[in-house]
């Protein structure tokens, strides 16, 4: 069985690695788009605060150990599925029996302009190296940032600790609105401000400007911003272009069945390409985050060797590294009952539904969500825990294995 997979990202490594670990004799072709061994993502900023390699999760020998035909600077060109094939931009054909896409995302702002040179994506290794090029050879200090979600308020960090001057746009009346509540949002604020971070909330940007090349933004007031960088992050768009015409379904996403399986039965998509059940609301979306790539990954890995393993659905869930100040949400951040807790400038906040756990958001101390994301899976009544929850000790060591034994 021959099998490419299209993207080096985590869901693209994990499929691989998977089918190998159960199918040594398959011929797995692997192209991505750039010019480096496979990387992950998230793991950008370390690499560009510290220089380490912790970016090559997997290590540059990777391809070898795996047995895996590693092409980078291949660009996918166009995917035809009924003639079992895929050509590169440069016009090579590759022909396989079984396709996996996983050819991610790129930061995305629905502003006209938005594709202008000069507003840079942080999604690919080889646009973030060009940003930071830019900055570290004296040609870039000031920076706008459109949207003030999870990766855009990583991006003001890392560009802050580069020594530029950061103003960042969100139309709404707080950061990360899609996954953080109002209080939790508060103390990210506060703290992204006291980095340095000018945050303009209730800001909404309508244009990139410039003909050739991106030269400001227009706020939808009238008032024009310039910066030396310019960047889009109000949210992902799945890398689908080169699937025009393949009649594979796509929406926003490539739309798949419960395996994993797009609408041609010998093609797989995984990662923040595809549109995935969420694991609570069953609402299907892009879900652009590194765990849920990986998961995904391993449940097509375990499909192209002859399992029958449905999907789950995706976990909403998001962590701030970077700003001293441990912030993560898991779930949803509404319930119909909340319990909340503030103390030594932590806070924690549970949201249930029916006496069972169905989000939680939480700052400073986050040492038990490993517990609480467990309860939330398990969908467990959780009326004999209730009165602990909120006990500063809950979830740790000991305390958390009881806690859910109590459930068992």
């Amino acid at each position: 069985m021959k099998v490419v997979i299209l993207g080096a990202g985590p869901a693209g490594v994990t499929a691989a690695e998977t089918l190998r670990e159960h199918d040594r004799e398959a011929e797995i072709v692997m192209l991505s788009a750039e010019a480096y061994p496979p990387y992950s993502p998230p793991a950008m900023v370390d690499h560009f605060l510290t220089g380490s390699k912790a970016h090559l999760w997997r290590g540059e020998d990777w391809p070898e150990r795996m047995g895996v035909d590693y092409r980078s600077g291949a660009a996918v060109g166009a995917v035809e599925p009924e003639k079992h094939r895929v050509r590169t931009a440069d016009r090579e054909v590759i022909e396989f029996d079984r396709l996996v896409i996983a050819t991610g995302s790129r930061l995305y702002a629905p502003l006209e302009g938005a594709d202008l040179p000069g507003v840079y994506n942080f999604k690919s290794l080889s646009a973030a190296e060009e940003l930071v090029g830019r900055i570290q050879s004296g040609k870039a200090r000031s920076a706008l940032i459109v949207g003030a979600g999870f990766i855009g308020m990583e991006i003001a960090l890392l560009l802050r600790h580069l020594g530029v001057q950061v103003t960042q746009l969100e139309m709404l009346d707080q950061v990360m609105p899609g996954m953080l509540d109002g209080e939790t949002a508060s103390f990210a604020l506060q703290a992204m401000r006291e980095r340095g971070v000018q945050v303009r909330l209730n800001t909404e940007a309508k244009t990139f400007l410039g003909k050739r090349r991106a030269t400001g933004v227009l706020l939808a007031s009238g008032e024009a911003l310039k910066a030396d960088l310019y960047i889009a992050a109000t949210g992902v768009k799945p890398n689908l272009e080169f699937l025009e015409d393949s009649g594979i379904r796509c929406e926003w996403g490539i739309t798949v069945d419960e395996h994993l399986r797009t609408s041609h039965p010998d093609v797989y998509a995984a990662g923040d390409v595809i549109e995935a059940p969420d694991r609570l609301t069953g609402e299907r979306y892009v879900h652009a985050i590194f765990p849920n790539a990986v998961a995904q990954g391993a449940i097509v890995g375990l499909n192209l060797a002859g399992f029958d393993i449905p999907y789950e659905g995706a976990d909403r869930m998001n962590s701030l590294k970077h700003l001293d100040l441990p912030i993560m949400a898991v779930g949803l951040k509404k319930g119909d009952e909340v319990l909340r807790a503030r103390l030594n400038g932590n806070l924690r906040t549970l949201y249930l539904k029916e006496d069972r756990l169905v989000g939680f958001q939480m700052v400073g101390d986050i040492r038990a969500a490993g517990v609480l994301r467990t309860l939330i899976i398990r969908g467990q009544d959780l009326r004999p825990l209730k009165p602990r929850l909120l006990e500063p000790n809950f979830g740790q060591g000991t305390v958390a294995w009881r806690a859910l034994s109590s459930l068992s």
